[in-house]
């Protein structure tokens, strides 16, 4: 199902650093945002997490890895904290991240995929000294079943996150139509669409 509403909202949100996806199971949180990357100019690199990144390490790699893509020799001084035998204190990482990603002078797209399942807080603490102070072209797209613990007040008083939520990404009337319609092969009658919508209240 074509969503154009949802990704003109997505679009209308890269003049922020945050861009949060945030809604219970099922509701087409990969689905929306993978489908709108699909259709977006900007370069652009997607994580999907797992509790195996429940680390600062694996997720900092994790991380570049994924810049790499974008930029291959970018963020070297960053790349260098993995080498050593403990990393650096999490200010220090994201000082060089910021400085190193701000240097890129581009502006790119980076998605985190199922961040509720992120728990150590070195990582929030992270991306919440990246936000803080974010790089000129960082877009950072987290999508969660959970609120994130970031300074996510701050950021609304700031108008730098762009928030779609449950109620956001409900199927509309003509949405949910154009589903049933696309799986069955067949146009449902309104008045069973109708009940179709009242029992799922637009749950994807």
């Amino acid at each position: 199902v074509q969503r154009s509403r949802l990704k003109a909202a997505l679009d209308d949100s890269l003049d922020r650093p945050l861009i949060l996806v945030a809604a219970p199971a099922g509701f087409g949180k990969s689905t929306l945002v993978s489908a709108w990357l699909e259709t977006c100019d900007l370069p652009h690199a997607w994580i999907s997490l797992d509790a195996a990144e429940n680390d600062l390490g694996v997720f900092l790699a994790y991380f570049l890895a994924a810049m790499q893509t974008l930029f291959p020799d970018a963020l070297p001084e960053t790349r260098a904290f993995l080498i050593g035998v403990s990393l650096p204190a999490v200010g220090v990482i994201a000082r060089s991240l910021i400085n190193e990603l701000d240097g890129l002078r581009r502006d790119f797209i980076l998605a985190l995929d199922d961040y509720h399942l992120i728990r150590e807080q070195p990582i929030h603490e992270l991306l919440s000294l990246l936000l803080q102070h974010p790089p000129q072209g960082l877009h950072l797209v987290i999508a969660t079943r959970l609120d994130p613990p970031l300074p996510l007040n701050v950021l609304r008083a700031r108008n730098q996150v762009a928030e779609i939520r449950g109620h956001d990404l409900r199927f509309s009337r003509a949405e949910g139509a154009a589903f049933v319609e696309r799986t069955l092969g067949m146009p449902l009658a309104d008045d069973v669409l109708a009940v179709l919508a009242d029992k799922t209240e637009g749950w994807a």
